[in-house]
């Protein structure tokens, strides 16, 4: 693409990435521009300080260790452009340390073409966040407000949430164009077991912000539901896998955060949508089972 903006955000590196990013403004300065941060404010307070400086049409995102096919902005833009689309993404694949590549397995439950409020509402539920392999209108995130998180893991999990209320039409380019690299001590595979204290508070700021918006009782099953499957089935499992000994004070604490946001989540009409997540919130009430899940979990490899 010719007409490109590439937005560089040094989010106070400690090393000479700022100086290496300087090199490329200073070679491309009608494409590129370079952002720096004197606070490190992680991923998310990076992005919303990009959007805050972008002039186009569309935004992606990248993060520094993964990387675009050559041709994945204008196929994506593309293919935005013939239907007036609100986002247009495309598949991934993975990259090891060691090599090799393996295609993206997830679903990401993303339909194409006209959006409708059922759509929306099965998005809520299903729907797995990869903001790398999607361009956006940045009028989405103008005209709405919506800004990611800042120093807090899972940042982008907040985004296609608040996003979906306002997308009419979704295109797609089904090919793999974004590389998503897997390194043993990037923040998404660090060891630690606390992790879950940020997912527990993006699903809460989900909450809050669709109060906040009047969109909650339009959409109160499927967010709280939301919750339930990634702020307390999810939060737990980080918690149990990462955890050299877990505790039932930590477990009781989530159970009761997912109380205070529905305590009748059990008769919620999506609970039974998934069986597994419903046969594991059984197993986390109790402790001696939770323990045995532990050793299952890392046997098997269950993906969350």
């Amino acid at each position: 693409m010719s007409e490109i903006e590439i937005i560089l955000v040094d989010d106070a590196s400690t090393d000479n990435s700022l100086e290496i990013i300087k090199t490329y403004e200073r070679a491309y300065p009608d494409k590129i521009r370079v952002l720096h941060l004197s606070v490190n404010q992680r991923q998310g307070g990076a992005r919303n300080n990009g959007i805050k400086i972008a002039t186009g049409e569309y935004l992606g995102f990248v993060d520094s260790d993964d990387w675009a096919e050559a041709t994945m902005y204008e196929d994506l833009y593309n293919e935005a452009r013939k239907a007036d689309s609100d986002i247009c993404y495309c598949m991934r694949q993975q990259v090891f340390e060691n090599g090799s590549i393996t295609s993206d397995s997830t679903t990401y439950f993303l339909p194409t073409g006209a959006i409708s409020e059922k759509s929306r509402k099965e998005m809520l539920v299903n729907h797995v966040t990869f903001i790398q392999r999607y361009i956006y209108k940045r009028s989405l995130f103008r005209e709405n407000n919506i800004l990611f998180p800042i120093k807090l893991r899972y940042e982008d999990m907040m985004i296609d949430p608040l996003i979906i209320p306002y997308v009419n039409h979704i295109a797609a380019v089904k090919k793999p164009l974004f590389n998503y690299f897997i390194r043993s001590n990037s923040t998404t595979t660090e060891v630690t077991d606390t992790k879950y204290l940020d997912k527990v508070a993006v699903c809460q700021m989900i909450i809050d912000e669709y109060k906040q918006r009047g969109l909650y009782e339009r959409y109160k099953d499927e967010v709280d539901y939301l919750y339930f499957r990634k702020g307390y089935v999810h939060a737990a499992l980080n918690y149990i896998i990462n955890s050299s000994a877990p505790g039932n004070k930590v477990l009781s604490a989530l159970k009761n955060d997912l109380l205070k946001v529905d305590p009748h989540y059990r008769g919620n009409p999506y609970y039974r949508s998934k069986k597994t997540f419903m046969v594991i919130d059984r197993i986390l009430d109790n402790f001696l089972l939770t323990k045995l899940l532990k050793g299952v979990l890392k046997i098997t490899k269950f993906n969350i």
